[in-house]
């Protein structure tokens, strides 16, 4: 008789204990790759969020500009750009990251600009995003992203990658100075393997098959 009693304790305690899972916010889904490729370009590159909306943005003749932005390909929702300059032109890649493996999740769009392109002349030239379907021509977007990007003549100092050891256990983040050079590093604190966070702030989903947005109740 003592058997069942067992049983049922243990499915309890294992209905309380924290799923392990990811869900970054902005700034980590931002700074958070999940390929090598990511995480080059991330070290390389001017990153610009969500966050940046209708920001300038400075960065030196040869640099990279990332911008990241959250998406959903699963609603039929996407990013693309509608508005650009033939002095900037176009992205010269474009790839989505997913935010994990659970059926319908979200991630981030990622759009890379090389000012390295003879195309990027210096100056400012402002972009436009629209998130929308595809399919809906006549239809206002249901989201819009502005960004002005300033090129400026010049060339960033050649700095040296982190020793090894440098950020051990968390995520390297690149300090830029105001000419949109890499100045040097951070290291930013990753969450415990029970919880789902941005690094910065840790939640706890208390069992959840699947991580909820910060912000929301677990």
């Amino acid at each position: 008789m003592r058997l069942p009693a067992l049983l049922a304790l243990a499915t309890f305690a294992v209905a309380l204990t924290p799923i392990a899972c990811a869900s970054p916010t902005e700034d980590d889904q931002a700074s958070s790759p999940s390929e090598e490729g990511d995480a080059e370009d991330e070290l390389k590159s001017l990153s610009v969020t969500d966050a940046d909306n209708g920001k300038t943005v400075t960065v030196t003749k040869g640099q990279s500009l990332l911008v990241k932005l959250q998406s959903n390909p699963t609603t039929g929702y996407k990013w693309a750009v509608s508005s650009t300059d033939r002095s900037f032109g176009y992205p010269a890649s474009e790839r989505f990251v997913k935010n994990g493996d659970a059926v319908g999740s979200g991630g981030l769009q990622r759009f890379t600009w090389k000012t390295s392109s003879p195309f990027a002349t210096p100056g400012t030239h402002k972009v436009t995003l629209e998130y929308k379907r595809s399919w809906e021509t006549n239809v206002a977007p249901a989201k819009t992203f502005t960004f002005t990007v300033n090129i400026i003549d010049g060339s960033c100092p050649q700095l040296s990658p982190p020793a090894p050891g440098f950020c051990s256990g968390g995520r390297i983040t690149p300090k830029h100075n105001a000419n949109g050079c890499i100045s040097g590093y951070d290291c930013i604190a990753q969450c415990n393997p029970t919880s789902c966070g941005s690094g910065r702030s840790c939640q706890y989903c208390w069992g959840q098959l699947a991580c909820i947005p910060n912000g929301a109740m677990c």
